[in-house]
């Protein structure tokens, strides 16, 4: 950090403060000037964590209140607040540490959003201890004894204490309409293989689901939707790439960079970088398909992810109708061969010119294939893995490495390049010679 910048013990709340000023004031613009005519809605996202209290004891029920509100609190109250203000209990605690508001500046903060954002991933226990205040002043120790651990030290997971902070901001702001804006579950993989299968973070998926569907049937809460992190593996803060959130498993092809500042022999190379789907993105998809709430054991409506040979067949490219191309895997089901049909290429048309000689013409080479002056051609397909192919169409003036994923509402190949084959189902055997 910046020396001058780095006093913990103020300069936290300092820049929290101007953060929040810059919010009200961004959002001040965007409704004066844009919001009428786009028709758009702005908002701020939080990120806490639930404490839950320790014991019964009310010291340890403080303790926990004030962890959630010294740290959801310290950015929620000044904007979905009565006051337009921190929390009273913050301003006690914190004295003249914390900055103050103008009576501009309070107008401006309350109510400066049009939904709640929260991001949330785990739960700890908190209980009181008057010797310790902890870098938040809230005298809460955390610890998270029975919690499952995800792969990132600090992620603890508990269904029902998603469901506790979902009404805790319910309670406190007039139940705001609320969208969890992150939530997601780490796990260790060194292969596709390994990350394809995991069950961990579709049970915190499912589990987290479920609590939040009671929190909106059983308690009312005003969830407008959820959002899984991530997508992808990717680049994790501090944690660069050791740590996988993603419902798709990311290869980095990790080579040297001497320009990292750590782990200079695990950094991501360019150009052979490929993906492919987890049990987890699987199950997401089953849930948003059906549009309720389904079992994460495999076997009823949850069936997993496809493996590779979906890709084993015949398939038609609609860009060239009637032209067929089948694909074989290897024993493996690793790699595969394409073996497709083009129409013939034309040759050119010429005609004896009157000064002597001839002129020509190129003539366009249809799209479609007739079935019997077809040429045929062949690319090698170096990687296949669960739903992920990756062919070498460079023969064919292509790219040496064009990615295609299958998709199953389609029954198809969608293809890097926009392009998409679709399964031939009972389409007649093309002969390839």
């Amino acid at each position: 950090g910046i020396p001058e910048f780095s006093n913990m013990t103020i300069d936290p709340w300092i820049g929290g403060h101007n953060m929040l000023n810059a919010h009200a004031a961004a959002v001040d613009l965007y409704r004066r000037e844009f919001q009428k005519t786009q028709g758009g809605q702005i908002g701020i996202t939080n990120n806490c964590d639930w404490r839950e209290p320790k014991t019964d004891d009310p010291e340890d029920i403080a303790a926990a209140e004030r962890a959630v509100l010294f740290q959801l609190g310290w950015f929620s109250e000044p904007i979905f607040g009565k006051e337009g203000d921190y929390p009273e209990p913050m301003r006690k605690l914190y004295g003249d540490r914390l900055p103050k508001f103008t009576t501009e500046q309070k107008r401006l903060l309350k109510g400066s959003a049009d939904f709640y954002g929260l991001n949330h991933y785990g739960t700890g226990w908190a209980a009181y201890d008057p010797a310790e205040p902890g870098a938040d002043t809230a005298y809460a120790k955390v610890t998270e004894e029975g919690f499952p651990n995800a792969m990132s030290v600090w992620l603890y997971g508990s269904g029902w204490g998603f469901r506790k902070l979902l009404n805790w901001v319910a309670r406190r702001y007039d139940n705001p309409p609320l969208f969890v804006t992150e939530g997601g579950w780490s796990l260790p993989a060194d292969t596709a293989e390994e990350a394809v299968a995991d069950q961990g973070r579709v049970m915190y998926y499912a589990n987290y689901s479920a609590e939040m569907l009671k929190a909106i049937r059983e308690d009312g809460v005003d969830v407008r939707g959820y959002f899984a992190w991530s997508l992808m593996d990717n680049y994790e803060w501090e944690r660069g790439y050791q740590e996988r959130f993603g419902a798709t498993y990311t290869d980095f092809q990790y080579g040297r960079d001497e320009n990292a500042p750590t782990n200079k022999d695990l950094q991501p190379t360019e150009g052979a970088q490929w993906r492919r789907r987890k049990d987890s993105s699987c199950w997401l998809e089953a849930v948003y398909k059906d549009n309720k709430l389904v079992s994460p054991v495999k076997g009823g409506t949850f069936q997993g992810c496809v493996g590779s040979f979906v890709f084993n067949g015949k398939f038609e490219d609609p860009q060239h109708p009637g032209c067929l191309r089948r694909i074989t895997l290897d024993i493996s089901g690793t790699a595969a061969v394409i073996i497709g049909g083009a129409p013939k290429t034309s040759t050119p048309e010429c005609k004896s010119s009157e000064k002597g000689g001839e002129e020509c013409h190129e003539v366009e080479t249809p799209k479609s294939c007739d079935g019997k002056s077809d040429e045929t051609w062949s690319v090698d397909v170096p990687m296949v893995s669960g739903g992920s192919i990756i062919a070498d169409f460079s023969g064919r003036g292509g790219p040496a490495r064009l990615a295609g994923f299958w998709n199953s509402e389609t029954s198809s190949i969608d293809w890097a390049d926009g392009s998409s084959w679709k399964a031939a189902g009972g389409a007649e055997e093309q002969e390839f010679k």
